[in-house]
């Protein structure tokens, strides 16, 4: 028998614990019922206003209209909700009874029975047994009972579906807002934190100059973008904000720049980046952008001789230079001045501008040969000074170096002559007339100057040009005359071929510099090869025409020994590197080409040359011995004329006061001064030296035919 108490069928009320939740929920539903019409006007407001939001629509709006729009939202929503309070009250139990009678169609209202009382009393019993009937059946009814759907009613209250329209905006802002539908909610119910479709989008180039050959900065204000931007000095800085409202502002350093408008949506502004510490975009109050700057200063380059100036064997003056600047060197020049120059003498400085191995090259060092024989500081003490300049125009210097100009020193005695006169004019051009007419002595003796009429009548051109022009172009173009008049009685065709040879070498190397086209090289190349060959056939005819010169300079048995094929080789080696394109590589090459040439000695250079002794060699001291003699003839015939000839110049190459310029001395004067003998005795060996030599080599030199 089970012990465990009876679950009693019905509650205190006598309504069964099944009806009872039921009712609870008939409850729930009349309340859901009546609570969703009175709160759909708070969620349409509340509803409305996310629409706007998701859309950004709020933000459009001026500060003030914006706020007054919310204030117009909150309105409604507590006026709203005011209204949900006084319609809305919770059903009671009756109301729930009915509600289940309703929802579940029982006729005669069982619920309502099951609480009914007998009103007779329970004294008679045949009443109590109808009565007890009366609520099986009633309690069988119950079995029915259902809570059903709550309807609330709103599609008659909404007619016209406003509220699908509203939750299909919900859904597309959502979908439009994406990741910032909460960012945007909460810039909708904040006035004035941001303007149009804020944050405006920047976009920010920083372009360093051209000359430091780096890329441009695209600056970003990302996770893990640096927060220190490095720009130097001069960089181009362009920034662009697209959307937003209000004029943006660029702000470098302390310095602001208003943006331009490029259209109704967009703005742009440039700047020049030359110092700041930081760099800030800003628009309607709010930054855009911000970094901390730092701007890279230019420096001035630095330059400096690795090695002291130098003469050559040819006079010439050797520079060397090392320079170096953070961007790159533009320029590098040498500038010399007089160490200490008289007072009331011009003293305008030499600049000297040196090869660069590049553009705008960050480390360079090079070499140039400068002949300076030809200034008239040749031979004077001078101050000199390296100049470097970068993209910037700044300007670094190195120390002085204390220097003699080299100066040339003439063998011939026409061609000393006429340089002394030369140094007269460029010291006191005032003496013109003097020297005029010392040029004019001079020009009277041709035998003296191998009867070339060039150098006569350069000297005459000379001559005649002091007495009648005495502007200043004038004299300077006399000197650059008389200058290389001079040359040509010293060397012939040597000077100029070696001239040639320098200017052509120049070009050469500032053509590969500045990346001249491969055409224009391979002409230089050319023009290089045929101012090489001038330049050793002028060598082995000054050789030929002056061979005492290989005696005072003995050529040294240790020297390396070149010849043209080897100057070849090396010209066609450049050649081949500027044509694959190593063209630094064919610069170093060209350097020592020159240096090779600048060092050249004609004993070196001419061919069929004999080391050691033999007849050729005993021949050919004979053969000095013999120029040596006829040398001294000529000094002494030359300085008599200058001396004791009347209209010729006196001891200092100026004629004497009293002196008459009629007549001169031609070939084969001076016999009678007791020069004779010693002449013919020199005729009769160098006779006898030639016989021998064309026993030897089967031909006679032209040039000693000419002697």
């Amino acid at each position: 028998m089970d012990s465990r108490p009876e679950r009693p069928e019905t509650s205190h009320d006598g309504t069964p614990p099944r009806l009872a939740r039921r009712l609870m929920l008939a409850r729930l539903a009349l309340a859901w019922e009546g609570l969703w019409p009175a709160f759909v006007p708070a969620l349409a407001v509340a509803g409305l206003f996310l629409v706007v939001a998701l859309f950004d629509l709020l933000p459009l709006l001026p500060a003030w209209l914006h706020a007054l729009t919310l204030a117009g939202f909150a309105g409604a929503l507590v006026y709203a909700l005011y209204r949900t309070r006084c319609v809305w009250r919770l059903p009671d139990e009756d109301a729930g009874r009915r509600r289940l009678e309703r929802a579940s169609g029982t006729p005669h209202r069982p619920l309502t029975a099951l609480r009914d009382r007998i009103a007779g009393g329970d004294n008679d019993p045949m009443a109590t047994a109808l009565w007890q009937a009366h609520r099986t059946r009633m309690r069988a009814a119950l079995a029915r009972v259902r809570v059903g759907w709550p309807a609330p009613g709103v599609p008659r209250r909404d007619p016209f579906a406003f509220r699908a329209a509203l939750v299909l905006l919900l859904v597309a802002g959502a979908a439009v807002a994406g990741a910032q539908a909460w960012t945007r909610v909460v810039r909708a119910g904040s006035p004035g934190i941001a303007s149009g479709v804020a944050p405006g989008l920047l976009d920010l180039w920083i372009t360093p100059p051209v000359y430091t050959g780096l890329p441009p900065l695209l600056p970003r204000m990302e996770a893990g973008a640096p927060a220190t931007i490095r720009v130097p000095v001069g960089s181009a800085l362009i920034a662009q904000v697209t959307g937003g409202r209000g004029m943006p502002k660029l702000v470098v350093g302390e310095q602001p720049a208003a943006f331009a408008a490029v259209d109704a949506k967009a703005w742009r502004v440039g700047a020049t980046v030359n110092h700041g510490r930081r760099l800030t975009v800003e628009q309607d109050g709010k930054p855009l952008g911000a970094w901390a700057l730092e701007v890279i200063p230019d420096t001035a380059p630095v330059v400096e001789f690795p090695a002291a100036p130098a003469r050559t064997r040819r006079a010439a003056l050797r520079l060397e230079y090392e320079a170096h600047d953070d961007y790159g060197v533009v320029s590098v020049a040498a500038t010399i001045r007089r160490a200490t120059a008289p007072e009331g003498v011009a003293n305008d400085p030499i600049e000297i501008a040196l090869p660069l191995p590049g553009q705008h090259v960050k480390e360079a060092k090079g070499s140039a040969y400068h002949d300076l024989t030809a200034h008239p500081w040749a031979g004077l003490p001078v101050l000199i000074r390296l100049k470097a300049v970068d993209a910037l125009d700044q300007v670094g210097w190195s120390e002085d170096f204390a220097a003699v100009l080299p100066e040339r020193v003439f063998q011939h005695p026409v061609a000393r002559a006429i340089v002394e006169q030369r140094k007269a004019l460029v010291a006191d051009p005032a003496t013109r007339n003097v020297v005029s007419r010392a040029l004019i002595a001079i020009a009277s003796l041709p035998a003296q100057y191998y009867d070339d009429v060039v150098v006569y009548l350069s000297l005459k051109t000379a001559s005649v040009r002091l007495l009648r022009d005495s502007s200043a172009a004038a004299t300077d173009a006399i000197q650059g005359l008389l200058w290389d008049t001079a040359l040509r009685i010293e060397e012939g065709g040597l000077s100029l071929a070696e001239r040639e040879l320098r200017a052509i070498q120049q070009k050469l190397q500032d053509a590969l510099a500045n990346n001249a086209s491969d055409a224009e090289i391979e002409r230089l190349m050319q023009e290089l090869q045929q101012a090489i060959d001038r330049y050793l056939q002028a060598m082995l005819d000054q050789a030929r025409r002056n061979p005492a010169d290989l005696q005072r300079q003995p050529p040294d048995p240790n020297a390396a020994r070149i010849d043209r094929t080897d100057l070849q080789k090396m010209l066609d080696r450049a050649r081949e590197l500027a044509r694959t394109g190593a063209r630094e590589a064919a610069r170093d090459l060209l350097a020592r080409l020159q240096d090779m040439l600048e060092n050249l000695r004609a004993a070196q250079a001419q061919p069929g040359q004999q080391q050691g002794g033999g007849e050729g060699q005993q021949m050919l001291r004979g053969l000095q011995d013999m120029i040596q003699r006829q040398q001294g003839l000529l000094d002494r015939t030359f300085r008599r004329a200058q001396q004791g000839r009347p209209g010729q110049p006196g001891r200092n190459g100026t004629p004497q006061p009293g002196q008459r310029g009629e007549g001169a001395p031609q070939a084969g004067e001076g016999e009678g001064d007791g020069d004779g003998p010693a002449q013919e005795a020199l005729r009769r060996a160098l006779g006898e030296m030639m016989r021998q030599l064309g026993e030897m080599m089967g031909d006679i030199p032209g040039a000693l035919g000419r002697a």
